[in-house]
């Protein structure tokens, strides 16, 4: 259905994608990952021409978009495009933002667009919204009408920006479940996404994209269970890791509570897990670095969340103190206590310029 042969895209003289080769085929839900700045978002934009490759073709049904004279404005009617905040018109209700686009473009009389607007809002999980405002919904039923507005179209092939960046984790899964209808339905998708959970829940194959290129090309299970590439071993790595550096000066709790918080909530957790980050804010983090005769010069924080499992882990190292932060003068037997009641394994061992403490949750 889509082929992209020697793209190539820079600003400025910053090469972005250099010489991009892609094929997807009919029914694909092909899911594009990367470390930021990698032109993920680029790449996609490039297929509609929302942003103008360098040179390269990339071919929709055997029409080179890029060839000279070609109707964009055509072929942009085949490819729907979802974008990361949703783009509804916020003085138009739902139905009217879904009737719109098929009225004026395709010409369809506005009993038929009604009648199938109706029907996409059913397959998204929005029937009954109608006359809503984009004001009054969530932003997982903002994300559902602009697919219906999206399918409203007919499109052969559907991009979608972040769909889910902009939403809070819980509602990630309305997306997903819409999303996986789709595949279900054999409509042609390219998704980019930083939520890797959310990729391999939909993909039937992902890219991975790093140094301007494709670096890993495969099923989900091929790139995250066993990718074959250093550097997505290293960015698969890296990306279940949440690490900060507190001090003294600067730490802040809620902040922190918060931070970590919507980073577990990416990956399959429980309640007790998320219970013990207030416990370790308040029993651990804030006795040592705030201790009145010996606080620590610094600490960090790394949490380290699992693919697989709903076993993950926190690291912390304390610079600048002498005594078992688990011990007199940081910790009583109470504050330990509490810890032990959230924590599946608590250790502390020495380092050279402090100690450090794991926490398994």
């Amino acid at each position: 259905m889509l082929s992209i042969r020697n793209l190539n895209k820079s600003f400025d003289g910053n090469i972005i994608l250099n010489n991009l080769s892609l094929e997807i085929v009919d029914g694909e839900t092909v899911v594009i990952i990367g470390g930021s700045g990698e032109g993920k978002s680029t790449f996609l934009r490039c297929i509609n021409r929302l942003i103008e490759p360098d040179s390269g073709e990339i071919l929709l049904d055997g029409e080179n978009l890029l060839a000279p004279g070609t109707d964009i404005n055509r072929i942009r009617r085949k490819m729907g495009m979802v974008y990361q905040h949703f783009n509804l018109f916020s003085h138009l209700n739902v139905l009217e933002n879904i009737i719109l686009a098929p009225m004026k473009v395709a010409g369809v009389t506005r009993a038929d667009a009604v009648a199938e607007a109706k029907q996409l809002l059913a397959k998204v999980g929005m029937s009954g919204r109608e006359s809503a405002m984009p004001a009054d919904l969530s932003g997982g039923q903002k994300q559902r009408v602009a697919i219906a507005r999206t399918l409203a179209m007919h499109p052969e092939i559907i991009l979608f920006d972040e769909p889910t960046s902009a939403l809070d984790p819980t509602m990630v899964d309305e997306v997903e479940s819409v999303i996986r209808s789709l595949a279900e339905d054999g409509i042609t998708s390219v998704i980019v996404t930083h939520d890797l959970r959310f990729a391999r829940r939909v993909a039937s194959r992902v890219i991975f994209l790093a140094d301007k290129c494709i670096c890993e090309d495969g099923t989900p299970e091929q790139v995250f269970d066993h990718p074959a590439n250093v550097q997505t071993q290293r960015f698969l790595y890296r990306s279940r890791m949440y690490e900060t550096e507190l001090t003294p000066a600067t730490l802040d709790l809620y902040a922190l509570q918060s931070e970590l918080r919507a980073f577990l909530r990416r990956y399959e957790f429980e309640k007790k897990q998320e219970r013990l980050l207030p416990v370790l804010c308040d029993e651990l983090l804030y006795p040592v670095l705030m201790h009145p005769e010996k606080p620590a010069t610094s600490a960090c924080l790394r949490l380290l969340c699992s693919e697989t499992s709903t076993r993950h882990t926190i690291f912390i190292c304390f610079r600048g103190v002498s005594d078992d932060p688990l011990g007199e003068p940081y910790l009583d037997e109470l504050n330990l206590k509490l810890l032990n009641n959230y924590a599946d394994f608590l250790l502390s061992r020495r380092k050279d310029d402090g100690w450090e403490v794991c926490i398994q949750l």
